[in-house]
């Protein structure tokens, strides 16, 4: 058996080699995997807007920022081009949630033509989010396609878009969907690459790597696909085409550049110290997330659809089963390596690979006549059951008012100061840098840095202010107009939280309180009686970007 397991190993690599298995794989037209791809997109935005989840507050931490980076971008590109790191210095004035730097560029310069020409508001950010969110099952489409099962490619698709994970980013801007759609077109071009090698295929695979990088960071495991590939596949001569080590230098230098200026930035949200504790415990957790989506039944089936990487009964089969390991291994080691932090949502590039890999074990469940076909349905209904579950259960995302805030401190003009944890402050900058639309003629300070002192991950906490009056003084000195308050489930956020509050009721201020648009929290909003001189000078002395001013130094 050991010998018949051998041989037919052997002749699958081999068959992998011959110009017409080449022929074959590549003369089908991706057409049917991006129509898939739009399809799947158009369902995510129906499910997120079906479900609540199209807030215009974007309140998540990162939400924020990842738009306020974008419309820099954009309205950079509508000023004419000026120069990028004093711009870059004055937008952050105005608007202090630019963190390019903490995260690359990448996915914002893709955006940017959209930002530049339409300049869609937090709302339609969104909307763009939730198309791009399900984008990657076009990658599963485009697997099945070539097995010759476009049915099953399109049902496994469309369940993608249900996957809690999935469904619930669908409902952020957030970057780690683009990094699984950048994943997956760079697996399918090494695939591509491999398979008929070509240097102009696997410089192809290469731009598409350095765009994973430069979309986030984690998109760095793509470097790890082709290694693990090779190994599974057996292709060890593709080590001696220069093309490929070609190839390798070019997404170096390409990548190289952007992560020397700004690993100290970025290196602040490491949470961990790497080593083995790390690993088991990243492994662990990664484990509980994708049990989380797929429950028993899917990880069975995908674990069925994993021994298909060993058989040679369908060499389609066999060969995209094998990229499919590659990436999920890929996704796996690098998390369990770098110890940036520990997300259910970092899974998300390996997610696409693990319904190919359903979608396999189902395949081969069925060919199991009569009682295989009988499991068959049962079985897909059972693994689709914590997408479906986890739909019934999805709450609609709060609404703190964002848009109509952001366009009373634009027409008001001056300088505000905005409260609340992250994401609330962030709602609140996002929304009035689009209510500014771009003429800069309002200043946007955070509470939190004015009036508190932390890292950037929101550790080591302390006040800067103690009392009332001592926050009064530094509004008056700041020539704050008015001032913005978020209360979540009426908490406050912080200890200055109150200080702040406390200090505006007074006879300068005229203050209102007002509920969430959506969701259980009050807004208090207190504008200053009489006109004052905002103080520019002194924010852009004081909090000018501590990300932009590492740049700076580092270009100098």
């Amino acid at each position: 058996m050991a010998s018949i397991a051998l041989r037919l190993r052997t002749g699958a690599n081999h068959f992998f080699r011959r110009p017409g298995y080449r022929q074959a794989m590549l003369a089908r037209m991706p057409a049917f995997a991006v129509l898939t791809a739009l399809c799947a997109g158009l369902v995510s935005l129906l499910l997120a807007w079906a479900t609540g989840g199209l807030s215009p507050s974007l309140i998540n931490p990162d939400e924020g920022a990842h738009y306020v980076n974008s419309l820099f971008i954009g309205d950079w590109i509508r000023a004419g081009f000026p120069s990028p790191m004093a711009y870059a210095q004055t937008y952050y004035a105005h608007f202090p949630r630019l963190s390019i730097g903490h995260w690359p560029p990448g996915w914002y310069l893709v955006q940017s033509p959209v930002f530049a020409l339409l300049r869609p508001s937090p709302l339609g950010a969104l909307a763009i989010s939730a198309v791009v969110a399900a984008l990657p099952a076009g990658a599963i489409a485009w697997t099945f396609d070539r097995m010759g099962r476009r049915m099953l490619g399109l049902a496994l698709a469309l369940s993608y878009v249900a996957l809690p994970l999935v469904s619930d980013s669908a409902r952020y801007i957030l970057l780690d969907q683009p990094v699984a759609l950048a994943v997956a077109l760079a697996a399918i071009a090494w695939m591509h690459a491999s398979d008929a090698p070509q240097s102009r295929r696997f410089l192809l695979f290469a731009l598409l790597a350095a765009a994973a990088v430069l979309i986030k960071g984690n998109g760095a495991l793509i470097a790890l696909v082709p290694a693990i590939d090779i190994a599974l596949t057996g292709r060890w001569h593709l080590l001696r085409r220069p093309g490929l080590w070609i190839a390798a230098a070019v997404a170096l230098m390409l990548v190289a550049p952007w992560y020397w200026l700004s690993f100290r930035i970025s290196a602040g949200g490491f949470n961990y110290e790497p080593g083995l504790a790390y690993a088991a415990l990243s492994l662990r957790a990664n484990a509980a997330a994708l049990f989380g989506n797929l429950g028993p039944a899917g990880i069975t089936l995908a674990l069925t659809g994993a021994v298909s990487a060993f058989r040679t009964t369908d060499v389609m089969e066999t060969r995209i089963a094998r990229l499919s390991l590659a990436v999920i291994a890929s996704t796996l080691v690098f998390q369990a390596i770098v110890p940036a932090a520990i997300e259910p949502r970092y899974i998300a590039p390996m997610l696409p690979w693990m319904l190919v890999l359903i979608g396999i074990g189902l395949t081969a469940l069925w060919r199991l006549r009569p009682v295989g076909r009988r499991l068959a349905v049962p079985a897909a209904m059972l693994a689709a059951l914590p997408a479906c579950l986890a739909l019934a259960s999805l709450a609609p995302k709060p609404d703190i008012g964002a848009p109509a805030l952001g366009r009373e401190m634009a027409d008001t003009g001056g300088l505000w100061l905005v409260d609340g944890r992250a994401g609330g402050e962030g709602s609140l900058i996002a929304a009035a840098a689009y209510a500014d639309r771009g003429a800069m003629r309002i200043w946007v300070g955070r509470a939190s840095q004015w009036l508190s002192t932390s890292d950037f991950m929101g550790q080591d906490y302390r006040l800067a202010a103690d009392t009332p009056d001592q926050v009064q003084a530094i509004l008056d000195r700041l020539g704050t107009s008015g001032v913005v308050s978020a209360a979540e489930r009426n908490a406050l956020a912080f200890p200055h939280s109150r200080l702040l509050r406390e200090a505006v009721v007074s006879d300068g201020y005229a203050t209102s309180r007002r509920p969430f648009t959506r969701g259980n929290g009050t807004m208090m909003v207190a504008r200053r009686i009489g006109r004052i001189t905002p103080n520019p000078a002194l924010i852009e002395r004081n909090t000018g970007s501590a990300n932009v001013g590492r740049m700076s130094a580092a270009l100098d």
